[in-house]
């Protein structure tokens, strides 16, 4: 019953963060190889200087560009995604403000439209579940693995990654027991379909990509009896997770 109740509390808790929480939108692009060098270009050298003038004005959180790493149907699927963390999702960030930051260059050699295409463009809620190892610095976050979870039941798999995947994360990070730099998740608000039926996204970060493709705890990590239970494992649908590199970002100061 207790279980019961506590999952109730969570989708609550879930719905007002969606209400009240910044919004943040994964925007997935597909990038030509042979135009990815000019596209990265673009990217750092104008558009990261945007998003710190955005920061500062107060229209983002937090702004950030990947790059896939590995992965299957590498000729076709995306290969860049943009996160952006808009302070308030109908004022938007000031696009065209871009302009006038570098007058003297065009808007052909700023721009990204006749280099990439948009694919998939998701909608997620901030939860309070963003946490950092102790002495870092942004150099040591190098490399991201985006997982995104299927479950039957969203409540259910948030509660647990709030009540025990995360202090777990954290006291291993704290014992020196993990590899991971940072871990986060959020859950999806949009879209809902038969063909995208995920619910949240988790991310854990790493400082290179040698930790980033192995174990991510030590051999001596232990867990507490009963992390894992048959709610957990029947839960379930399926993840997709990929791997990514992180180009550059830029994050509003944390109180």
């Amino acid at each position: 019953m207790r279980k019961g109740i506590t999952f109730l509390v969570l989708c609550l808790l879930s719905f007002q963060f969606a209400l009240a929480q910044t919004i943040t939108t994964h925007q997935y692009r597909r990038v030509a190889p042979e135009n990815m060098q000019e596209y990265i270009k673009r990217e750092t050298t104008y558009w990261a200087k945007w998003a710190e003038k955005e920061v500062t004005k107060g229209n983002l959180t937090f702004w950030a560009i990947l790059q896939k790493v590995g992965g299957v149907n590498q000729d076709t699927s995306p290969n860049i995604l943009i996160i952006n963390t808009l302070k308030d999702i109908d004022k938007g960030a000031d696009w065209a403000s871009i302009a006038t930051m570098f007058p003297d260059v065009k808007m052909e050699a700023i721009g990204t439209a006749d280099i990439s295409a948009n694919k998939h463009h998701v909608f997620l809620s901030d939860l309070p579940n963003h946490i950092r190892a102790e002495n870092t610095t942004s150099d040591d976050y190098k490399y991201a693995r985006i997982i995104y979870h299927d479950t039957k039941n969203m409540g259910q798999h948030l509660a647990f990654e709030a009540e025990k995947w995360k202090p777990m994360v954290e006291k291993a990070m704290k014992e020196g027991k993990t590899t991971m730099k940072g871990w986060g998740n959020q859950a999806i608000i949009s879209p809902v379909t038969s063909n995208f039926t995920y619910s949240s996204y988790s991310y854990d970060i790493f400082s290179s990509m040698q930790d980033a493709l192995s174990p991510a705890f030590s051999d001596d990590h232990s867990l507490p009896d009963g992390f894992w239970d048959d709610a957990f494992q029947d839960n379930y649908n399926k993840r997709n997770s990929n791997l990514f590199r992180i180009v550059a970002a830029v994050s509003a100061p944390t109180e």
